[in-house]
């Protein structure tokens, strides 16, 4: 494979770690993710810290026994050779945090959340995202593996070659396999979990060999919604792709970055992945016009939808609520620092629409909406109308910005076609 090949598999996991990294808070603890590994395209430069040699010996010598195990475990070989270099946390966070963040995306991603009622008005998305990039354990660029020494212990070799077999296999995705480029989130994070469940299952099938015990998991309903939207290909992607190689061995592995995953539903649900399941297009015909200008088109898919649920409802019936999504569409407008956003839904069943009306109720009374009438509510910043029919829902949104940013001013239309 060509350099740029290479590369741009690693760009793209790089974007989406981006668009997805919300935060791990005092929930995950740093022991805990150590088994966490977060893939970025970057240049390091000369200020890269360095470290002593007795260290570096030992780290490069599990490289060099790593690669020769994942090499025969997955059944591929490195085209070229791996290099090593160790980090620290301060620098993480200083270049890979700062650095990567683009503050109109975060801007555009904190109105969606605080007008979806998944966020607070007053919660700042970009000091989150900030503290998230301190919890990167390691991570691979072209054909080098960097790890972070706070997290990293190359003596102890059932975790640290763990670690190791997992970004290695990140490069050899690189080597081998071509991802095309995500037009929507949801689908941004299939591919995510698809590309991580794979480096994943190598790391846990070396700790496993080399006499590891049980590995800590993470639960999503252990996590803040936030959380769980950040956590979510590293908590569900290996079981689906072990789900595709307990049924169709590496090859099958393999043949999925041919036709990889398109949602988080099928990531989710594998078996309908493996039935030939795919979620239909979601469009808006009527335009919107009178000077609003569009920021955003995108696709949030179902565990989006189970995460916004599940910040004001159980965990059970936010899963519940959230099944039966078969497509989605969100659009984001501005006019004189006022938003527009309208999110229309698709669902398999008529049944799944009243699952989610109801829950999308609750919340309403939740957040302290008075009903005004059959479909209309309003809270102290926010009106909202619903309406339904047939087996699509559409949320209208207006949602203007307290310019003091210690409350926020909306008013929210939600209506099902």
């Amino acid at each position: 494979m060509k350099a740029a090949k290479q590369a741009a598999i690693l760009v793209l996991v790089a974007v989406i770690s981006s668009l997805i990294a919300y935060s791990i808070t005092s929930q995950l603890t740093p022991v805990q993710t150590q088994t966490i590994t977060i893939t970025k395209s970057v240049f390091v430069t000369e200020s890269t810290p360095t470290v002593e040699d007795d260290y570096r010996e030992a780290a490069e010598e599990l490289l060099r026994d790593v690669m020769k195990w994942v090499e025969e475990t997955r059944g591929l070989k490195f085209k070229e050779n791996v290099s090593f270099k160790v980090l620290t946390r301060e620098w993480v966070i200083e270049h890979w945090g700062k650095g990567f963040l683009n503050l109109t995306e975060v801007k555009i991603e904190e109105t969606i959340l605080k007008a979806l009622f998944l966020i607070s008005p007053e919660f700042n998305l970009t000091k989150f995202k900030i503290g998230t990039s301190g919890y990167t354990v390691a991570a691979s660029s072209g054909n080098t593996v960097y790890v972070v020494r706070e997290y990293f212990d190359p003596y102890d070799e059932q975790r640290a070659g763990s670690i190791l077999a997992h970004e290695l296999t990140h490069i050899l995705q690189g080597e081998y396999f071509d991802l095309q480029e995500p037009k929507t989130s949801d689908e941004k994070n299939a591919l995510l979990a698809l590309v991580e469940g794979d480096a994943n299952l190598v790391g846990y099938l070396y700790f496993e060999s080399h006499g590891g015990g049980a590995r800590v998991r993470i639960r999503e309903n252990a996590l803040d919604p936030m959380d769980a939207l950040w956590y979510f290909p590293y908590m569900y992607g290996e079981a689906f792709v072990k789900y595709v190689y307990a049924k169709k061995g590496w090859s099958g592995v393999n043949e999925l970055y041919n036709n990889p995953p398109t949602s988080t539903t099928e990531v989710l649900h594998p078996e309908k992945y493996l039935e030939g399941w795919k979620p239909l297009k979601a469009s808006f015909q009527e335009k919107i016009e009178n000077g609003w200008i569009l920021m955003l088109r995108d696709t949030l898919g179902e565990f989006f939808i189970r995460q916004m649920l599940r910040r004001h409802l159980s965990y059970q019936e936010a899963n519940q609520s959230a099944e039966g999504w078969s497509g989605d569409v969100i659009e984001l407008y501005e006019k004189n620092d006022t938003y527009l956003l309208r999110w229309k839904i698709l669902w398999e069943t008529e049944r799944d629409v009243e699952e989610f009306a109801t829950s999308f109720e609750k919340i309403l009374q939740r957040v302290g909406a008075m009903r005004l009438d059959e479909n209309e509510w309003k809270t102290g910043f926010e009106t909202l109308t619903l309406s339904r029919s047939g087996t699509c829902v559409t949320i209208t949104i207006t949602y203007t910005a307290n310019p003091s940013e210690t409350a926020s001013q909306a008013i929210i239309t939600a209506v099902r076609f």
